[in-house]
């Protein structure tokens, strides 16, 4: 397997900080995912540290497992517990950290799910990186390899210390008071953003062996500025921060030496300030370069612009896809995303009479304040569109709603699934007729994904269960019934389902973020009132 790095990797040393960096799937998907090879390429460059990636299908290692002292892996998707467990089963490390022994590793995580809401999944980790990494890593490989040979909990104490470091087996949760420190004070830990200033995050390791192969991603901007209701990302990264024009540039040129595959990724890219000049400078370079691809992970309606669309055709993306999230207007309005259905089409015709081949658009099911005359209103649309499109290859992928911790539909009641289910039996119907594929997410993976989204530590044992009896969705099934037979956890469905006061305590409101808890209750109160 041939690689390419992108910057100089350090020789290893036999006084340095063995570190494993691991992600829960193949490699194959782990050599496509930014955050995980970013915090490599970190650990890598460190002249303190031994740095090796780990995955699932990992069968030999060049650090003796006896001798790691800190493993990391990146936590995006909830069910990525399953490959943790199965990384740290095949390299004999108990799941629950207060069972691990002085000589054991000190296992952490960071990422998208645990910055999130980690209490699901809190006694895997003896310490969780809250946040961004980019300006915290170093302080904390750092401590661990000046206070190496010490007590681990005396180790973990020092680490707590630091800004975005949460160490679980040092708090308690108590269902009236929130989170306490073991002497029952109140405790919080603030999440870690940085400012980007001057960082540019890209691929740091070109290769075959990945999803998107010897493809050079960019990190244009992190988060969303448009704050839908239901978004992680608007809140999870908020504030909206993009990279300098200038030095996204200066990282095309370098990649260009190396790959004439370049894509743009964040969740607004279309936002960038500066999107029209990057996109027309990469359409001047393929005059140079006749075979180079962009390809960018998202586009909004209201961001495509002529300079985007034309660069996009030109460097070989013949599909884009689209968010419409709701089939009406007034839907739209409640959740916040401002876009109307004529924006929609205006920018599906710009993209068919520009050269797009298709376009998939993304719609949710179970929306608060969704009634049976929104998913109608998705068919109208979709009957309009086919009918002003024709010959141009329109598709349809639905989820269902989950409600996503710190942000503002973080207290709305999930839709139960047997209603789901009915409603997407009747797009099914009702796109056929009308020569529209559609693809749906499996509304009971997306049940499963809700519990995991808002439940707390009440669900460790239950995980340990899941993956022990093959962590598939049959799994998940028969351990909740069981669970709920030996009353070890009684209701399930009122953690996936339950609509949550605006006083509740939940699991997760001990981590200060950017929006407070009272700031998304009163975007929460703001979206919901436009249904009148």
């Amino acid at each position: 397997m041939s690689e390419v790095f992108l910057y100089d990797s350090k020789p290893f040393s036999k006084d340095n900080l063995n570190v494993w960096i691991a992600f829960p799937s193949v490699s194959n998907l782990g050599m496509s995912a930014l955050g995980f090879l970013t915090v490599f390429e970190m650990m890598d460059k460190d002249e303190n540290i031994n740095a090796e990636r780990i995955f699932t299908d990992t069968t030999t290692t060049k650090i003796d497992s006896r001798k790691v002292d800190l493993l990391g892996f990146s936590f995006s998707f909830e069910l990525d517990f399953l490959g943790i467990f199965k990384i740290l089963e095949k390299f004999h490390i108990p799941f629950n950290s207060k069972d691990r022994e002085e000589g054991c590793p000190l296992i952490y995580s960071g990422g998208p799910v645990v910055s999130s809401n980690p209490e699901p999944f809190a006694q895997i980790f003896d310490f969780i990186e809250l946040g961004d990494a980019e300006n915290k890593s170093k302080e904390i490989t750092d401590a661990i390899r000046l206070n190496k040979g010490k007590p681990r909990k005396e180790v973990l104490e020092i680490l707590s210390k630091i800004n975005g470091v949460y160490v679980p087996s040092l708090t308690k949760f108590d269902p009236e008071k929130g989170m306490l420190t073991l002497d029952g004070k109140p405790y919080t830990v603030r999440k870690s953003t940085d400012s980007l200033c001057g960082i540019c995050v890209t691929t740091p390791i070109l290769t075959e062996n990945s999803y998107f192969k010897n493809t050079f991603i960019i990190e244009v901007a992190r988060g969303c500025p448009q704050r839908c209701g239901f978004c992680n990302t608007s809140f999870l990264n908020s504030p909206y921060r993009t990279c300098d024009k200038n030095l996204i540039i200066s990282k095309i040129d370098k990649a260009l030496n190396y790959t004439h595959k370049i894509a743009f990724l964040g969740a607004a890219v279309g936002a960038h300030p500066d999107i029209d000049e990057l996109c027309d400078y990469i359409y001047k370079k393929s005059e140079e370069f006749p075979d180079i691809e962009l390809s960018v992970s998202s586009l909004r309606a209201d961001g495509v612009s002529n300079s985007v669309a034309r660069t996009l055709v030109k460097c070989g993306q013949k599909h884009a896809t689209l968010a419409l999230e709701a089939g009406s207007d007034k839907l739209r309005r409640v959740i916040n995303k401002n876009i109307t259905n004529e924006l929609f089409k205006n920018t599906v015709q710009k993209l068919r009479e520009i050269g797009f081949k298709g376009v998939k658009i993304y719609g949710m099911i179970g929306l608060p304040t969704e009634t049976q005359d929104d998913i109608q209103a998705l068919v109208n649309f979709a009957k309009e569109l086919k009918a002003e499109n024709k010959g141009f290859d329109i598709s349809f992928g639905f989820s269902s709603f989950v409600p996503k911790s710190h942000t503002p539909f973080q207290f709305c009641e999930k839709e139960n699934t047997k209603s789901l289910e009915k409603k997407f039996d009747f797009l099914q119907k009702e796109m056929r007729k009308i020569g529209v594929k559609i693809s749906i997410s499996p509304v009971k993976w997306d049940y499963v994904q809700a519990v995991l989204s808002r439940g707390g530590r009440e669900l460790f044992d239950f995980l340990v269960e899941v993956y022990n009896n093959g962590g598939n969705i049959g799994a998940f099934k028969s351990v909740m019934k069981d669970f709920v037979k030996q009353k070890i956890i009684t209701d399930f469905d009122k953690i996936a389902y339950s609509k949550r006061d605006y006083d509740e305590i939940n699991p997760w409101d001990f981590i200060i973020q950017k929006n407070s808890k009272e700031d998304i209750i009163k975007e929460c109160k703001r979206n919901l009132s436009r249904n009148s």
